[in-house]
C-alpha cells in the first residue's frame, strides 16, 4: 500500500511540474540570456522582422520562455536615438484570481535569480512584490539588478498584469529605465 501511495505522489508531483512550463528554470535561463545580450542591444538574439514603421520596428526573439505566447524585441526610434526592449507574453488567464496566482508565482520564481555576465560579478534580481488589484486594468512589479553598476545599472525586469476584455494577460519585459525616461521626455 505504501508503494502505491508513493507512486501516486510521484506521478502527481511530475504532472504538477509539467503543467507549470511557463514558470520554470527555463524562464530564469531565458531571462539571463536576454540580459546578457542587453549590452549588444539584443543583436545576438534578434530574429526575423515582424513589423516596421517610422517610429518602431518589432522583431521575433530567438530567446523564448518555454510555454510563452510570444517573445519580441522592439526598437523605438526617437530623434537620433534608438531604444530597445524585450517582451514576452506569458499567460492569458480567464479569471483575475488565476492571473494573480500566476503573477505571484512568476515573481517568486525570478526574484533573487542570479544573472551571470562574462567578465563581471554576478547580479541578483531584486524587487518588492505588490499584490494586484482587480479594479486596475494595468499593474506591474519591477525588479532591478544588484549591484546596480556598469552598463546594466538601469536595466529593469518588469512583470505586468493587464486586463484584456474579460481576460488577464501576464507580460514580462526587459528594458533600460534611462531609455524609458528619455522617451517620455521626447
Amino acid at each position: 500500500m505504501k508503494t502505491v501511495i508513493l507512486a501516486m505522489l510521484m506521478v502527481t508531483c511530475f504532472v504538477e511540474t509539467r503543467s507549470q512550463s511557463v514558470f520554470s528554470n527555463g524562464t530564469n535561463s531565458a531571462i539571463e540570456k536576454v540580459i546578457q545580450d542587453y549590452p549588444n542591444r539584443f543583436g545576438n538574439i534578434k530574429g526575423a522582422m515582424i513589423s516596421e514603421n517610422a517610429q518602431a520596428t518589432s522583431y521575433e526573439s530567438n530567446v523564448k520562455i518555454p510555454g510563452s505566447l510570444s517573445c519580441t524585441i522592439s526598437q523605438t526610434n526617437f530623434t537620433n536615438k534608438k531604444f530597445f526592449s524585450w517582451r514576452s507574453e506569458l499567460f492569458l488567464a480567464p479569471s483575475f484570481s488565476q492571473a494573480c496566482e500566476k503573477y505571484a508565482d512568476l515573481f517568486k520564481q525570478i526574484k533573487n535569480s542570479i544573472i551571470k555576465m562574462q567578465g563581471a560579478k554576478p547580479y541578483i534580481l531584486s524587487g518588492k512584490y505588490s499584490a494586484p488589484d482587480e479594479s486596475k486594468n494595468f499593474q506591474s512589479v519591477t525588479l532591478h539588478l544588484l549591484p546596480a553598476s556598469g552598463e546594466l545599472q538601469d536595466v529593469k525586469v518588469e512583470i505586468s498584469l493587464e486586463s484584456q476584455g474579460d481576460k488577464w494577460k501576464i507580460l514580462l519585459a526587459i528594458y533600460d529605465d534611462r531609455d524609458e525616461q528619455l522617451a517620455k521626455n521626447e
